[in-house]
């Protein structure tokens, strides 16, 4: 009996250990006014506001577990005064931290601000009525500025989160049961699962929506660290979120790429991320002195701390000539863009962009309407190599020669006569036929054949001598007649 009666004991208390107690629990017991909804007023600047908090937002807020009076703590009695209301983020929390079973302090991350470019900003007399005072009229950002009571698990990352973790609610819910081990147990172990909070492009975002705002970065107002005197920012300073939104590191980021460096993790890579010094402490990463270091961190340039790749490091990432002219008030009056090589590289561009305008103007003035084509440059050579035409000045000299007419001379038959003779051959006493081709033209064939006697020796005229010249016209004539030998000298055949 005893033995049955200590299992219900420890079935009931490990049943209430697995649902623990809700996380939204409000001991200070804030919420019984301001879970109402509808609590809107108009303050004294005309803003309206809303006294109305969200019982499931702030339980599965970042601060959820916090109660209320860990932060607002000057609330003592209820109607309360606003300026009660103020908070010190530096102040300790009631809660512990889990690692290390201390209380969570935002002090450390404090003592990092004092010592960055921003240390101006508030982090303590911060309410609900004083944000546009701190818009109008703080340069520095605060730590509400950038960072805000967002869910714990980020809205970004919520479909991983159920992707990843899609059996929390069957398996992990057959022992844990109800809201506060899902949103304050589960989602606080679940969650470092999934990933950082913020990825690179939200940890860009927070420092583009102030340092994008080219008019707000005008205002500001920047200290000399020798004479500790004030002065208006630089062009570089100014446009520093354009110049690096220019850069391979920037493109990256945009596209979602894990090799892009963020603005913290060149400014700020140690720590806790808030001590962002001016590139002029020698104690920054972005010194010069200390970026070998800072472009060599884990799975960025490591080749950058061997000697000689200075050159590199020393890549201005925030040159304001990678900004377009477009951009700046003032372009030409910018040291920076005068100094600039692509500033000078482009002045030959334009040179020819001018000359292709004005020609385009005077195309448009005197010949849009006569349909020719007026090549300036390599227009002949084009007609000759690609057309196959003659070229524009060669065929104006050719249409102002005169055409001469041709006259058809007729053309002569020269004729050629095979003169025979008998010669005696030197060998053997005998006599032998020989042929001796004789050329003659068509006059002389005919007075031949006429009975003319033809005299070789004659002069000739001009016009014999060409026609006789083009075309000799060849004809044979056989003497066939040849001297008989007498083999009878006493006639004795008669």
């Amino acid at each position: 009996m005893l033995r049955f009666l200590l299992l219900i004991v420890l079935l009931v208390l490990g049943h209430e250990q697995a649902s623990a107690n809700p996380r939204y629990s409000d001991p200070d017991g804030c919420l019984s006014c301001h879970a109402y909804e509808g609590l809107n007023y108009i303050d004294e600047n005309g803003v309206m506001r809303s006294s109305t908090i969200d019982r499931s937002h702030y339980a599965s807020s970042l601060h959820g577990s916090v109660p209320c009076m860990d932060c607002h703590r000057e609330v003592k009695d209820y109607p309360h005064k606003v300026e009660n209301t103020e908070v010190d983020c530096s102040e300790s929390c009631h809660i512990e931290e889990p690692s290390e079973g201390v209380k969570y302090s935002h002090d450390v991350i404090h003592e990092e601000m004092d010592k960055s470019v921003h240390a101006g900003g508030w982090y303590k007399g911060l309410t609900g009525g004083n944000r546009l005072e701190e818009i109008e009229t703080e340069q520095d950002p605060s730590c509400r500025l950038c960072h805000s009571n967002t869910l714990y698990i980020a809205e970004t990352q919520l479909a991983d989160f159920k992707k990843e973790f899609d059996h929390a609610e069957t398996e992990c819910g057959n022992c844990h049961q109800g809201k506060a081990w899902m949103g304050q147990f589960g989602g606080h172990i679940l969650r470092r699962l999934v990933g950082r909070r913020w990825n690179n492009q939200e940890n860009n975002q927070m420092c583009i929506d102030c340092h994008g705002d080219v008019k707000k970065m005008r205002d500001v107002e920047q200290e000399d660290p020798e004479t500790l005197e004030k002065h208006p920012p630089s062009d570089r300073f100014v446009h520093s979120a354009d110049s690096y939104a220019k850069t391979l590191h920037g493109r990256l980021i945009v596209d979602d790429s894990a090799y892009g460096a963020s603005c913290i993790d060149c400014h700020s890579p140690e720590g806790w991320k808030h001590e962002i010094r001016s590139y002029t402490d020698p104690v920054s990463a972005s010194h010069p002195d200390n970026l070998p270091e800072t472009c060599g961190q884990s799975n960025c340039h490591g080749y950058t701390k061997k000697p000689g790749n200075e050159g590199f490091t020393l890549t201005d990432m925030h040159d304001v000539s990678l900004v377009g002219l477009t951009f700046m008030d003032k372009p030409f009056e910018v040291e920076a863009v005068r100094e600039s090589k692509w500033f000078w590289s482009s002045w030959p561009l334009l040179l020819i962009s001018l000359v292709f305008a004005i020609s385009s103007i005077v195309w448009w003035v005197r010949f849009r309407n006569t349909k020719k084509i007026i090549p300036i440059v390599g227009g002949d050579r084009f007609e000759t190599v690609m057309i196959g035409r003659k070229s524009k000045a060669k065929r104006k000299a050719s249409a102002k020669k005169p055409v001469a007419k041709k006259t058809v001379k007729p053309r002569a038959k020269a004729a050629v006569e095979i003169k025979e003779s008998v010669t005696p051959d030197a060998v053997g006493g005998k006599e032998s036929l020989t042929s001796t081709p004789i050329v003659s033209t068509e006059k002389q064939v005919t007075q031949a054949e006429s009975g003319l006697q033809v005299d070789s020796e004659a002069p000739k005229s001009a016009d014999e001598e060409v026609v006789e010249k083009e075309k000799p016209v060849v004809t044979e004539k056989l003497n066939t007649e040849l001297p008989k030998v007498d083999n009878d000298p006493n006639n004795k055949g008669a």
